[in-house]
């Protein structure tokens, strides 16, 4: 696992295993970022596309707000799985999703590197929003998109947002990924067709594809 990197309550004072934090995360998180709606948007036009009985898993869910815009507007998802290690998280996740039979809640840190056990592969698409930083640094990606990559079905997606480096601090730099760092990991970590999919004030979302073909992916 990668536990011996500083975590994550001791850089940002957040507490996950913490109902009033997980909660207070929950009800701000739009209010200083309101652009995270139309990241969600994005998102959700992306799994639209992927056509009837898609099953889709999603890493490092949060409060379930990623969860619920799919949902909402992904009539085709035959299935969504949220993993998260926060049982306060998957508790808001559980409220939030409740109109949604689709939803499956699974209590697990994509850290662990037997996380995969904990889901039922293949799925045909893999989410995630501002949580690969949670992995407390970016050497890490690579492990994890591999690790990804081997869950998705032939032919599955990979939609994987996180925010660039907010300055040029080391914690900042250590945390978050360049453009084209972000692409290079996706790259090396197996997916084909990487690419910039959107992005809105520093939030960046990149597509990666899964083949049986062997090419190289590059950032377009």
């Amino acid at each position: 696992d990668w536990s011996s990197d500083v975590c994550s309550s001791d850089l940002y004072g957040n507490n996950w295993d913490s109902d009033e934090e997980a909660a207070a995360y929950g009800a701000a998180a739009d209010g200083v970022r309101p652009w995270r709606a139309d990241m969600r948007r994005a998102f959700a036009q992306r799994v639209e596309a992927l056509g009837r009985g898609t099953r889709v898993l999603e890493l490092g869910p949060g409060p379930g707000l990623l969860a619920e815009c799919v949902l909402q507007h992904c009539p085709n998802v035959a299935s969504y799985t949220v993993l998260d290690f926060s049982a306060p998280m998957l508790a808001l996740c559980r409220k939030r999703l409740t109109a949604y039979p689709a939803a499956r809640f699974v209590q697990a840190s994509f850290k662990q590197t037997q996380w995969p056990e904990q889901i039922e592969p293949p799925v045909d698409c893999v989410l995630t929003m501002q949580a690969v930083h949670e992995l407390r640094h970016k050497r890490h990606a690579v492990r994890l998109f591999r690790q990804v990559r081997e869950v998705l079905a032939p032919g599955g997606v990979l939609l994987v947002c996180d925010h660039l480096p907010l300055d040029e601090s080391v914690r900042s730099s250590t945390l978050y990924m360049t453009t084209d760092e972000q692409c290079d990991a996706l790259t090396r970590a197996g997916f084909l067709n990487v690419r910039v999919d959107h992005a809105i004030n520093g939030l960046t979302l990149y597509a990666g594809e899964k083949s049986t073909h062997t090419a190289s992916g590059a950032c377009a």
